[in-house]
């Protein structure tokens, strides 16, 4: 069986590839092929790689998100509902000058990706 690198690897593994700055439009597809890995990810590397792939992007937006962020955005989202919320969704809602796109992405994700639980995880 295929052993998973440890969430500290992962973070070196992503910072290595640079994968907080790769291009947008790849995401769709590296997401997809984290949506196929079997067994799941776990908690803890998927809230890094909810970090390295998202935070800063998210917390850069001054416009609306592309269609490919938004759709890579979604997709993990969908799968690793809870890091995504603790990482993501979590410091957007407690930061006080979030940025009106922040708040409408975060908005948008939470209305159209997240199951009931999850919702109110993020309440």
């Amino acid at each position: 069986p295929r052993r998973v690198p440890c969430p500290r690897q992962l973070e070196g593994l992503c910072s290595f590839l640079q994968l907080s700055s790769c291009p947008e439009h790849l995401l769709g597809r590296f997401c997809s092929w984290l949506l196929a890995l079997s067994p799941d990810l776990s908690y803890a590397s998927a809230a890094v790689l909810a970090e390295q792939l998202f935070l800063a992007r998210v917390l850069a937006l001054t416009q609306p998100p592309s269609r490919h962020l938004m759709a890579a955005l979604a997709s993990f989202c969908s799968k690793y509902a809870r890091p995504f919320c603790h990482v993501l969704v979590a410091p957007i809602l407690r930061e006080p000058a979030a940025a009106p796109e922040q708040t409408k992405l975060v908005c948008e994700l939470v209305e159209e990706c997240l199951e009931p639980e999850h919702v109110r995880l993020v309440l």
